[in-house]
């Protein structure tokens, strides 16, 4: 590569994680975030900023607040993150040879690693970041087991983040607590006055959508009637609330209190590579 080009590359990578996250993410909010940070920062002066359904982190990455608890189910995720917040350039290291020996059989030799590993370390951390920039359009979805088996997804070009945006990332994590948890423990910790940013997986519109296989435990409407009696909750708690999900008849009742607005966004979660338009629901009560 000559370095003109080696130029415009490195230019492109950079433009790439400007905005939104390290990780690619099926129904995560890159094409929404400006808006929904827009909502949400100016009611951060003096509040923690909690993201109970962490996935990409792309709000919590644009908002850049002060203090942040964060938190997932999914805890090699969580681990990745503090592997980010700890020490990027060693991730950054181990995740460029990965994308220097990209192939549809390096992939899947790395996702059998992947499934076998039983502790954290950079180099796992390494290993998540690489099956999912190289997956099927960013999906994360496990089996009854909880083993990743997101099949290939053949890019002319691996893009992968650089040193320098991992470490911006890792410095936005050191304001932030992660944890592995459930929402409803993380809600648990707010006071009066924090903003509290809800994200959880979506109903299904399809028969092969994976936004409810995000863990082996799957997110069903029972869920989402938790999710909304916790939205309730810290309304009467005085939290600033906003919860972005899918538009169906059944959500929209679980919200008929609250503000709610329209947006229409595109999915492209298929197996047959189709993209879906969709309407999103952003719900509010400030």
């Amino acid at each position: 590569m000559g370095r003109e080009c080696a130029s415009k590359y490195q230019r492109y990578v950079l433009s790439q994680f400007a905005k939104g996250s390290f990780l690619r993410w099926a129904g995560g909010k890159q094409r929404m975030v400006s808006e929904l940070t827009l909502l949400l920062k100016n009611h951060l002066q003096h509040s923690t900023y909690f993201e109970p359904f962490l996935r990409a982190g792309s709000v919590f990455f644009s908002l850049g607040p002060h203090k942040a608890v964060l938190s997932d189910l999914n805890g090699h995720l969580i681990s990745t993150f503090e592997a980010i917040k700890k020490n990027p350039v060693a991730v950054f290291r181990s995740l460029r040879f990965h994308a220097q020996r990209d192939s549809e059989c390096y992939y899947y030799r790395i996702r059998r690693k992947y499934n076998r590993a039983t502790r954290s370390s950079y180099a796992q951390a390494a290993r998540f970041i690489y099956l999912n920039r190289a997956c099927f359009n960013g999906i994360f979805r496990v089996n009854q087991e909880g083993q990743f088996n997101v099949p290939y997804g053949w890019k002319n070009r691996l893009v992968i983040p650089s040193s320098v945006s991992l470490t911006k990332f890792g410095g936005l994590l050191e304001r932030a607590q992660l944890r592995v948890c459930s929402y409803d423990e993380t809600v648990g910790l707010t006071s009066p006055g924090d903003v509290v940013y809800l994200d959880p997986p979506y109903p299904p519109l399809n028969g092969t959508s994976f936004f409810t296989h995000y863990t082996k435990e799957r997110f069903g409407i029972h869920d989402q009637k938790s999710v909304a009696l916790a939205a309730d909750m810290l309304r009467e708690r005085g939290c600033k609330v906003l919860i972005t999900n899918a538009d169906t008849p059944e959500i929209r009742d679980l919200y008929r209190t609250w503000s709610v607005s329209t947006r229409r966004v595109s999915r492209a979660i298929t197996c047959q590579k189709m993209v879906h338009k969709a309407n999103e629901l952003i719900i509010k009560n400030f």
